[in-house]
C-alpha cells in the first residue's frame, strides 16, 4: 500500500511542475500589462471561448490578482495581442 501512495504523491507533485502551452502564452501576454516578468506570473484560472477564441484569465504576481482578457478579434495577432489586465481589489482585510 505504501509504494502506491508514494507513487501517487510523486506523480501529483511532478505534474504541477509543467506548464501547458496555453498557460505559458497567457503568462507571456500578461507581461507589460501587469508589473511582473512572465516567470513570476501564475495563472490561477482561465477560460478559452471555443466559439470565438477569446480568452479570460486570472493572474497572480507579487501578492496581487489581475483579471485579464484577450478578445476574439485578436486571435490572429499572436506576437502583440491586444490584452487588457486590470488589478482586482483585495478581499482581505488589512
Amino acid at each position: 500500500m505504501k509504494p502506491l501512495l508514494i507513487t501517487t504523491v510523486a506523480i501529483l507533485l511532478s505534474s504541477g511542475c509543467t506548464t501547458s502551452p496555453q498557460i505559458q502564452t497567457m503568462q507571456e501576454q500578461s507581461v507589460g500589462k501587469i508589473p511582473c516578468p512572465s516567470e513570476k506570473i501564475e495563472i490561477i484560472q482561465y477560460k478559452i471561448n471555443d466559439a470565438d477564441g477569446s480568452e479570460y484569465w486570472m493572474a497572480l504576481c507579487n501578492g496581487r490578482t489581475y483579471k485579464c482578457r484577450r478578445g476574439a478579434s485578436d486571435q490572429t495577432n499572436t506576437i502583440n495581442p491586444d490584452v487588457i489586465c486590470e488589478e482586482m481589489e483585495t478581499q482581505m482585510p488589512e
